[in-house]
């Protein structure tokens, strides 16, 4: 690639704050579109890269090999969605996948990992609607802007300050193997430094009233004096179900009254000799090359006996089970991809791939599988009417208390006393110790952070609304809230303020992303809505 010509036309600024030579590269847009200028690879380096070589292959085939044709079309036509009124293939959400995760890599130091994939493509979403809103607003990026987007990323920094050997590795050991050019890290690069223009204007518009920081001050460090009322949903007695009721209840929840299914395997271990990397690899090449003589066996061969197998290399074979799909039953390992592992096997593909455990690597064999079965109600009918009656139990309760305390706010905005009220609905009314909410010192009295957090949130001369615990429903009653310390005030309040500041404009950018997500020429898929919908 001859980045030359762009050299030599952006040298003399490049020089101006950089010690060592950066290339840039004019990509060749038609004479009516504008020019974007970007930075040509840096020939650098990465910090460390932690999880890049042990990810880097796991990734692309997890991210960029996982798509499977629908309905019998090419998958590379299917439409996925709409971004700006233009229609997004399979292909082109691929490439963008790329981008966002050359993104993502880039401003957390993180590759996404293999379960990350909805996460993944939840980011490309965003990042095209974001990318789509900068290119109508015309925001560009110059080249100093994107050095500067570099030299200050703390992947490529070393002592706080950008370090070329680091983003050199980074380039050998993560963008060469993924096979991203240096236009594309370019690009990559151009695109967070342009939406990051658009979200902080947006965010700009934030703001905080100073009484409202006070307000949140006060609620954090002033002490608190407040009562207590509780609800026992034991001492309230259920109805007597109906037939319908319960046969209501069974159909709604037959899935919990099922007898799940339940797995017995053996297993072979393959010890690792230390803890170090080398000693676990010959552990692994040794389960491997086990478990390999029971896979892509010759047609007409018949699968080897896995007990035999064991014993001819000398291995001890353990027996768990029967469990469940919930269960742990490996002692020692608590990792639940073993027990997932073990309801993957079936009587055709009987024995595992090594998976490693906690002091090496294990092979599974199944050795009996029982199949679960939904309990006809008839046969779970006393366990029916015992969940029912709990479960009309606790509604009951819940209703009583709520009724209380939406009587008792609006008795005593009328001036009646809470003593009073308290005595009235036949209630018993405990006083706690005075505390500060924001004070991080243990409180001993039972449920103290629910009640910490409840107390917050309510003004003086209020009762809070019901809240469920372990055993029963509680109520807060804030008597009085001191104000709080001179001498916190002046140091606190400062930090509140940009805290609040910080909330307004995360609540702005989420909300201007959820109005983009549902713009008529936008089109994203129910998932993305339904996680946005969620972040909000």
């Amino acid at each position: 690639m001859n980045f030359q010509n762009a050299k030599h036309q952006t040298q003399q600024s490049a020089q101006k704050d950089h010690s060592h030579v950066f290339d840039f590269a004019l990509p060749s847009y038609p004479p009516s579109k504008p020019k974007r200028m970007m930075i040509t690879f840096l020939h650098d380096k990465l910090k460390g890269l932690l999880l890049l070589l042990l990810a880097i292959v796991g990734v692309s085939f997890i991210f960029f090999g996982n798509w499977t044709p629908q309905g019998g079309r090419d998958p590379a036509s299917q439409t996925l969605g709409k971004v700006g009124g233009r229609s997004i293939n399979l292909n082109e959400f691929v490439a963008a996948q790329r981008q966002a995760l050359l993104e993502v890599t880039l401003q957390s130091g993180r590759i996404p990992s293999v379960d990350q994939n909805e996460f993944l493509n939840f980011q490309t979403w965003i990042r095209l609607l974001q990318i789509q809103a900068a290119d109508q607003a015309k925001i560009d990026a110059q080249p100093n802007q994107l050095i500067a987007a570099i030299k200050k990323n703390p992947l490529f920094q070393k002592d706080r300050a950008y370090d070329p050997e680091i983003f050199q590795r980074f380039n050998a050991n993560f963008l060469a193997p993924q096979g991203f050019s240096g236009e594309r890290f370019n690009q990559a690069v151009l695109d967070s430094v342009r939406t990051d223009t658009l979200l902080r204007a947006l965010a700009s518009t934030a703001f905080v009233p100073p009484e409202e920081a006070e307000k949140k001050l006060q609620q954090l460090f002033g002490s608190v004096h407040a009562q207590v009322v509780r609800w026992d949903p034991s001492k309230t007695t259920p109805p007597e179900p109906k037939s319908e009721d319960l046969e209501s209840f069974y159909k709604a929840n037959a899935a919990e009254f099922a007898i799940p299914p339940r797995r017995t395997v053996e297993l072979v271990e393959f010890f690792a000799a230390g803890s170090s990397e080398e000693q676990r690899a010959k552990a692994g090449e040794a389960a491997f090359a086990f478990t390999s003589q029971f896979f892509n066996l010759p047609e007409g061969k018949a699968r080897p006996s896995f007990p035999a197998q064991a014993a001819g290399a000398k291995l001890k074979i353990q027996t768990h089970g029967p469990f469940t799909p919930s269960e742990s039953p490996f002692p020692g390992e608590t990792d639940p991809k073993l027990t997932a592992a073990a309801f993957a096997l079936t009587p055709d593909e009987p024995v595992s791939d090594y998976l490693p455990s906690k002091n090496g690597f294990l092979v599974l064999h199944l050795r009996e599988e029982l199949p679960g079965r939904n309990r006809p109600l008839s046969e779970v009918s006393s366990e029916i009417r015992t969940r029912w009656q709990e479960q009309a139990r606790y509604q009951m309760t819940a209703q009583s208390a709520q009724l209380f305390t939406q009587k008792a706010n609006a008795a005593m905005a009328q001036g009646q006393k809470w003593e009073e009220l308290v005595k009235a609905a036949g209630l018993a009314s405990s006083i706690l110790p005075v505390f500060t909410p924001a004070d991080e010192k243990p409180l001993t009295f039972p449920d103290a952070d629910r009640i910490r957090s409840a107390v917050t949130l309510i003004e003086a001369g209020r009762v809070s609304s019901p809240l469920r615990t372990q055993k029963d429903f509680l109520a807060v009653y804030l008597g009085q809230r001191d104000p709080a310390p001179s001498a916190t005030s002046a140091s606190t309040l400062p930090k509140i303020a940009a805290q609040l500041l910080n909330q307004r404009r995360g609540q702005i950018i989420r909300d201007w992303l959820s109005g983009q997500a549902t713009l008529p020429e936008n089109q994203l898929p129910p998932e993305v809505l339904s996680q946005l919908r969620g972040s909000l």
